[in-house]
């Protein structure tokens, strides 16, 4: 086929790939990274003074990614069956993260100090 060929010509590396190959691996790159990016986006984190590079990253990442239209994400979304299982896996890894660190707190709290997890989170219902 010649359209391999022509994205060839301009750079691009072409992967042949099952349909479902194709979703699996967009959901778990493109997708995630969007929907990464336009959370963190709406958290409205700004550049300070003593940035490290790690959130220098993390505001290019919102950056590039909400310079993207919101159709091109809502079309990540609507046409690869993958992506509510990302969002579910993402729920889940946020529980999770956040657990281990009240449950540390928690560990570690000086005697009468409140509960860090009778008082700041709970679990996105499912």
């Amino acid at each position: 086929s010649i359209f391999p060929s022509i994205w060839e010509e301009e750079g691009c590396n072409m992967v042949s790939m099952s349909c479902k190959d194709h979703d699996g691996f967009t959901a778990n790159s493109q997708f995630i990274t969007h929907l990464m990016g336009r959370i963190l986006g709406v958290q409205g984190l700004k550049a300070t003074p003593i940035d490290t590079k790690g959130f220098q990253n993390v505001l290019k990442l919102i950056e590039t990614t909400n310079a993207d239209s919101f159709e091109l994400f809502y079309g990540l979304f609507k046409f690869n069956r993958n992506s509510m299982a990302i969002i579910e896996k993402l729920k889940e890894a946020m529980d999770d993260v956040v657990s281990k660190l009240l449950e540390k707190a928690d560990e570690s709290a000086d005697e009468g100090e409140p509960k860090k997890t009778q008082i700041s989170w709970k679990p996105l219902a499912s």
